[in-house]
């Protein structure tokens, strides 16, 4: 990837993976793991529902995967997940896809490549996740389509805000608020 994508020399890619691993330390990303073992050989993205079209398009969705806002019930992003986004992105015509984040196997080359071969990622910005963040970066460098979305009472992101469409979700997750809200998605990610 960092030589396909991103033009990086071989002779650079260690340099590379140390400087991004101490990033990641600095952000408090703890989900980076050493690149001793295969790369690919144990993390996977994970696929969360099919497309009923069968168009072949993928949406890879970030976001963050706990809750770290004491506001947030335990298992909220997994709701939405479930809830929300997977069925609004599978109305719009897409397989839905995330990473696997069971343990700490998770290879950070499986995300870049994520990222930068999905069709579409959707990106939830609720709480201002670092990850998601650094994640959305690497996808609008590369210039691809992103469906921007936020729980309503997320505060602004200021540099995001202004250049992209954000469309903001209810919270409370209830039947009513998803009946409401999933329509609004559908049509976001289907117009990203």
């Amino acid at each position: 990837t960092l030589e396909r994508e991103f033009g990086l020399d071989s002779a650079y890619h260690e340099e590379f993976a140390q400087l991004f691993r101490a990033d990641c330390a600095f952000l408090q990303i703890t989900d980076v793991p050493s690149t001793n073992g295969e790369p690919g050989s144990s993390a996977r993205s994970v696929v969360v529902g099919e497309s009923k079209t069968g168009g072949g398009l993928v949406a890879f969705v970030i976001m963050p995967f706990w809750e770290r806002n004491e506001d947030r019930p335990k298992g909220f992003f997994s709701e939405t997940l479930r809830s929300l986004i997977t069925p609004a992105a599978i109305e719009a015509g897409f397989t839905v896809e995330t990473a696997n984040r069971d343990g700490s196997d998770v290879i950070q080359a499986t995300i870049i490549n994520k990222l930068l071969d999905a069709d579409l990622v959707i990106a939830d910005l609720s709480d201002h996740n670092p990850n998601v963040f650094f994640e959305l970066g690497l996808r609008m460098a590369a210039d691809k389509p992103v469906a921007l979305i936020k729980a309503a009472g997320t505060g602004r992101v200021f540099d995001v805000d202004n250049m992209l469409r954000v469309v903001e979700y209810s919270p409370q997750l209830w039947t009513s608020t998803i009946e409401a809200d999933l329509p609004k998605l559908r049509d976001h990610i289907s117009q990203s």
